[in-house]
């Protein structure tokens, strides 16, 4: 059916009932021929009825009437007179009522009062194969009363009876009366307890979620809704056994229903592979028990203006989850398994003002982007990576960095509650909202093992948070882990490098890993990292918590190519040696593809192979290298028994211009007790070892004579 829409857009009448006198509409056979309502001042969130009179004159016998009602992006629900009109008067009554099916156009939506309380506008539509036809039209358009609600009960209530630990367990229902806003647990709650075998008890939030389905155009990625809505608990057991479900269902009217019901039957051997802070050394991150040091490449979206402007690249097209997948693919292939990924309004978002397609205004989360979001997280999963998700990005509280706050709809210009920045982080209207948001991204994603962490703020130092900033995190990072069942590390960021970082939002004890940039105008990377931890007055190590570089890459604007090579070479090295719980993680991800500096990721993670750095006694040492006649730099990371080395040349360090071979260089490694070791030098470029030899000292000062080498080099030593 060709559609043709002669207005758009509406104006609420005065008075509650809307009536038209007779106007003579010309059908546009074999067009479908639309004639627009006003809505009434009581609108449509609890349906209209519209009593129209079609008066059809002879000769055109064959022409039908519809009625339909659409949202501000044209998501379109119609109800169909059942036969063609007759010849003379009809009185037509076509009554769309939110409880009632009605057929969606132009894709397979579910008819909701949620739908209904988002209608922007209305109108009958004709249609006939009769050409120069013409009908007589008058009508009158009335809200619906709002009914008693009905009876509250759970239809469509399924679940499976058993599971396997590490899978995911999902119970799906639809609740009635149904909510005007499905997203606010005011409304509906959905919610369960889960008590597993070993009595440990986890309270789960539930969710609504349409269905969709995705196509590749080439240039962006079309998602469109493909089914009925439900609300959903999930959760993901890590124990075997009968875990007993309580389902806990609230409206906001009073009516409750709690059921215990079947328990679900787990089985498979113990599980967690969720990344958490260790918990003996808390400088680091173990996934499964295991250390774990994240090796990433930031992905905050397909692609980067900043990067096509200042290096030189080629703009990825935005086909969204596709982009993803295919970028994902050649990061598994390079060895890297971290990354990260911002819900901006112009990525994975879910709220932003209803000007923008997809998004309906403050509390009502875009689906779209929430189903993207997830298929994100699946191949992510997928490909052995894990995400640190963000989930605000600066410039939505920022009226002067990346500014974004005037499209906000916290912002009153869209119907927000605020009129400035900095209520964001003080108003309790705002703040209200913020919690919904985590309940439902708590909801909706938690038990995904793809999150590394909920990244609170992208560079909060550039929002408007000001003196607020430590009450905000303190209570945010709170709600968070109060939310969360499964306890995924929080954290937040502050741009340019550790010197903006604010000590006493890393010392909150609800703050469980730091982020910061290691951007920089004079130095060089690697003293920057080393600096990052065990500087005297500005060192993040203090806080004994994990530290992660999730920017890098020159200064802000970038850096000569030869200089952003020769970063991304020695990054994960220095890092390793300075104490950071990860490697850093670099900014300019297209320049890395397209210039194929995939190899240091494949380097740093054949380095690490076997070893564990942790331990109470494990520390940040330097050691005196010198080779050719000048001091190079060194360090590395020491813990008893075992030295994890890495050298590099300065000047390649700062510049990535200088081709020296060093050749007879040594490292004073100070006073080393008498014992058996083993020494062995590594190739950084492609982390390979290349030499190795036993040593029997007999105790006192030992220095290590190097191989020659380029650039750089890591060693290890190993007590046997």
């Amino acid at each position: 059916m060709i559609l043709l829409l002669l207005t758009a857009g509406y104006a609420h009448a005065a008075a509650m009932d809307v009536e038209a006198p007779t106007a003579r509409v010309a059908l546009r056979a074999p067009l479908t021929t639309i004639v627009p309502l006003t809505l009434p001042s009581g609108g449509a969130s609890h349906g209209i009825r519209i009593d129209a009179t079609v008066v059809v004159p002879a000769g055109c016998d064959d022409v039908g009437i519809g009625a339909f009602v659409s949202d501000a992006h044209g998501q379109w629900f119609q109800a169909l007179h059942p036969h063609p009109l007759s010849i003379g008067v009809n009185r037509i009554p076509l009554i769309l009522d939110p409880y009632k099916p009605l057929a969606s156009h132009p894709s397979m939506r579910s008819w909701t009062p949620a739908m209904a309380a988002l209608v922007d506008r209305a109108g009958l539509f004709f249609y006939s194969a009769t050409p120069g036809s013409a009908v007589d039209v008058s009508y009158r358009v009335r809200s619906l009363d709002e009914t008693p609600a009905p009876a509250a009960y759970l239809a469509d209530l399924a679940f499976p009876g058993s599971v396997a630990t590490g899978d995911r367990w999902q119970l799906d229902c639809v609740p009635t009366p149904f909510p005007t806003n499905p997203f606010d647990p005011a409304e509906f709650d959905l919610t369960a307890r889960i008590i597993a075998p070993d009595g440990a008890e986890s309270v789960i939030p539930g969710f609504w979620w349409e269905p969709m389905r995705s196509s590749d155009r080439g240039d962006r990625e079309d998602v469109t809704p493909d089914g009925s809505g439900r609300f959903s608990v999930r959760y993901r057991p890590r124990i075997a056994g009968a875990h007993r479900v309580i389902l806990i269902a609230r409206w906001g009217s009073g009516a409750a229903i709690e059921r215990e019901l079947a328990p679900i039957a787990v089985v498979g051997e113990p599980w967690d592979g969720f990344v958490r802070v260790d918990p003996d050394d808390r400088r680091f991150f173990t996934r499964a028990g295991r250390w774990y040091w994240p090796i990433g490449l930031n992905l905050r979206s397909p692609n980067d203006t900043r990067s096509r402007d200042k290096l030189e690249t080629t703009l990825t097209p935005d086909r969204g989850t596709w982009s993803y997948h295919e970028f994902f693919a050649r990061f598994a292939a390079a060895g890297i398994d971290a990354t990260e990924v911002w819900m901006a309004p112009w990525n994975l978002g879910l709220e932003w003002n209803s000007g923008w397609a997809g998004f309906h205004g403050l509390g009502r989360y875009s689906q779209p982007n929430a189903w993207r979001l997830e298929r994100v997280l699946d191949d992510a999963l997928a490909h052995g990576i894990r995400v640190n998700l963000v989930i605000y990005n600066h410039g939505q509280a920022s009226s002067a960095s990346d500014r974004e706050w005037q499209g906000s709809p916290y912002n009153v210009r869209h119907g927000g509650p605020i009129e400035h920045t900095t209520q964001f982080f003080t108003d309790p209207r705002a703040l209200a909202i913020q919690e919904r948001y985590r309940r439902y991204v708590v909801a909706r994603y938690a038990d995904h093992p793809a999150i590394l962490g909920w990244k609170m703020w992208s560079e909060v130092n550039l929002t408007a948070v000001g003196s607020n900033s430590t009450e905000w995190h303190r209570h945010a990072a709170e709600r968070w882990q109060a939310l969360d069942p499964y306890d995924h590390p929080v954290t937040t960021h502050w741009s340019d490098n550790y010197l903006s970082a604010d000590l006493s939002v890393v010392a909150l004890p609800m703050i469980d890993f730091a982020c910061i940039d290691a951007y920089f105008r004079r130095d060089m990377l690697a003293e920057v990292l080393v600096n990052s931890t065990v500087h005297p007055a500005r060192g993040l190590a203090r806080f004994g918590k994990p530290i992660l570089v999730s920017e890098y890459g020159g200064a802000e604007f970038g850096a000569p190519h030869p200089q952003l090579a020769a970063e991304v070479s020695c990054a994960g090295f220095a890092a390793l040696v300075s104490g950071h719980a990860g490697g850093p993680v670099f900014w300019w991800w297209e320049w890395v593809d397209q210039r194929n500096h995939w190899g240091p990721y494949g380097a740093i993670g054949r380095f690490i192979v076997g070893e564990d750095p942790r331990g109470a006694k494990a520390v940040s040492v330097r050691y005196v290298a010198t080779g050719n006649g000048k001091e190079l730099w060194c360090r590395a990371w020491r813990k008893p028994g075992n030295i994890l080395g890495y050298v590099l040349d300065p000047e390649w360090g700062r510049s990535g211009l200088s081709d020296e071979t060093f050749s007879g260089a040594t490292i004073a490694l100070g006073s080393v007790a008498t014992g058996p070791m083993t020494v062995s030098w590594w190739d950084a470029d492609r982390g390979v070892e290349i030499a190795s030899a036993p040593i029997e000292h007999p105790g006192g000062e030992l220095r290590l004579s190097m191989p020659a080498f380029r650039h750089h080099l890591a060693f290890k030593l190993h007590r046997r």
